[in-house]
């Protein structure tokens, strides 16, 4: 883009500035030749105004006034090529021009308009070319970027090296970089910007750069960021895609249309391995992230939990890890309450895993805990209820996944644990009571353990489940023998 300067330096136009020589680093965006009065009505900002001094008053206090005005209009400059009958420039409006930074040039009359406008103009359409180009050089290392990386943190390098810039997407309500690229070329930025990314991602560009700014950054700065907001909506409807596809999975689970051994491979190919749990969540009112939109939380985005909105409670599926317990209290609010359960096994299925959940949800609501794992809640020393409701509850709590794999499942676990009590542990003595091979017993306690997390043949395992078991008969619960 030309400069006033670059305009002085053309010897073919002899052009002497003869005030405002501290302005001459403005750019010109375009000439106009006015000989009107007002000038400042018909110019834009950025105009190299050329006048032969046909519409300038003559008084040197007008004089300044008409100068005041045209600098208003933000004009980058005046060509003064005045004809005979013209008033001469007075030295108030030198000085004036002085003042506001305003470069004055002075040429000859003979100096024809035609060719300083087509000095500026062909300037003008240069830089233009110029930054049509370099959008399109943008666009089309973007292009093979998506080619070549599978990830946007791939594809945000290639675009940082090719520019030369350090960029980053900052998330606006965390202020945490969601991706970033660190280059050689931006180590010590002279400038950084931030950009908010229009649309749903809530995120801001951040840009950095050694030295000074560019004319043509504010072109590169739009581009980048139309090219980024649509590659972040792209992102979040594939997210959506996978909150509904994970929601219904969750559902099938729930009813039991799908065995969890069978989803461990999906499971898997969302980035959920290792030991899964089950939550119960009830989402508070102070977070950034709605419930219906907590799938687009960047904290999540490594792993996100498989989402199920149940009647104003919140059920996920996901990996046994507290970044991820803290991540979600972070995007619904320090108010929410989450409810964990133990890890999700074959045995125990995951329907019990959602018990539960919800248990340890109704648990920590009632001992104002912000999260809490199935069973933390318990002390070493059980008493004997005092009332049905808290018979109901130990027996719900400790036979509970006992008579429910017994109903679906066609077994005999609690039975065999009636049984192994009340031989006091004797392996022999229950296995030859119930008729089994010791090695069965042996499995099925195994079995209990899982269902439950109490192993049976410890002293406060014995304590807590002959407890249960002899609340549940007292209260006929449970049937007597």
């Amino acid at each position: 883009m030309l400069t006033v300067q670059d305009l002085i330096d053309i010897d073919l136009l002899k052009l002497q500035a003869v005030a405002g020589l501290a302005g001459t680093g403005r750019l010109i965006t375009w000439a106009h030749a006015v000989e009107l009065p007002d000038p400042w009505r018909w110019v834009s900002p950025g105009d190299l105004v050329m006048t032969t001094g046909m519409g300038m008053p003559t008084a040197a206090e007008e004089q300044v006034g008409w100068l005041e005005q045209l600098v208003q209009s933000n004009a980058s400059a005046l060509v003064f090529a005045p004809r005979q009958d013209a008033p001469k420039l007075s030295t108030k409006l030198l000085k004036t021009a002085d003042r506001l930074l305003f470069p004055i040039l002075l040429g000859s009359f003979e100096l024809e308009f035609v060719k300083l406008s087509h000095c500026v103009i062909e300037s003008v359409l240069q830089a233009q070319r110029e930054r049509f180009n370099a959008s399109e050089r943008l666009f089309q290392t973007y292009a093979d970027a998506l080619r070549k990386e599978p990830d946007m943190a791939g594809r945000l390098a290639i675009l940082a090296r090719t520019l030369g810039l350090d960029l980053a997407i900052e998330d606006t309500a965390s202020g945490v970089n969601i991706v970033e690229t660190k280059t050689a070329a931006a180590q010590s930025p002279g400038w950084v910007e931030r950009i908010p990314i229009a649309g749903r991602a809530r995120a801001n560009l951040v840009l950095a750069r050694q030295g000074k700014r560019t004319p043509d950054d504010p072109i590169l700065v739009r581009s980048l960021v139309g090219l980024l907001g649509v590659e972040l909506e792209r992102l979040m409807i594939h997210r959506d895609l996978q909150r509904e596809e994970g929601s219904a999975l969750l559902r099938s689970l729930l009813d039991s249309e799908t065995e969890f051994s069978l989803a461990r491979p999906l499971l898997e190919r969302r980035g959920l391995t290792g030991t899964l749990v089950s939550l119960a969540i009830l989402p508070g009112t102070s977070g950034s992230w709605r419930a219906d939109e907590l799938h687009q939380a960047p904290a999540l985005h490594h792993c996100t939990p498989l989402l199920l909105d149940e009647k104003g409670l919140l059920l996920a599926l996901g990996c046994d890890d507290s970044n991820t317990f803290n991540a979600l209290i972070d995007a619904l609010g320090t108010d929410s309450v989450i409810g964990i359960s133990g890890p999700i096994a074959t045995a125990t299925g995951f329907r019990e895993s959602v018990r539960q959940a919800r248990l340890a949800l109704t648990q920590a609501r009632e001992i104002d805990a912000q999260t809490l794992r199935y069973g933390e809640a318990e002390t070493g020393l059980i008493m004997a209820p005092k009332s049905l409701a808290e018979a109901r509850a130990l027996v719900g709590r400790y036979l509970g996944p006992l008579i429910e794999h017994d109903r679906t499942q066609g077994a005999a676990l609690l039975p065999t644990l009636i049984s192994f009590l009340e031989n006091d542990g004797n392996w022999k003595a229950a296995a030859f009571d119930l008729g089994i091979h010791r090695q069965t017993l042996v499995y099925r306690l195994k079995l209990v353990e899982q269902l439950t997390g109490i192993k049976p043949t410890t002293t406060q395992g014995i304590a807590r489940f002959w407890i249960a078991i002899q609340a549940g008969k007292n209260t006929e619960l449970l049937d007597r023998p």
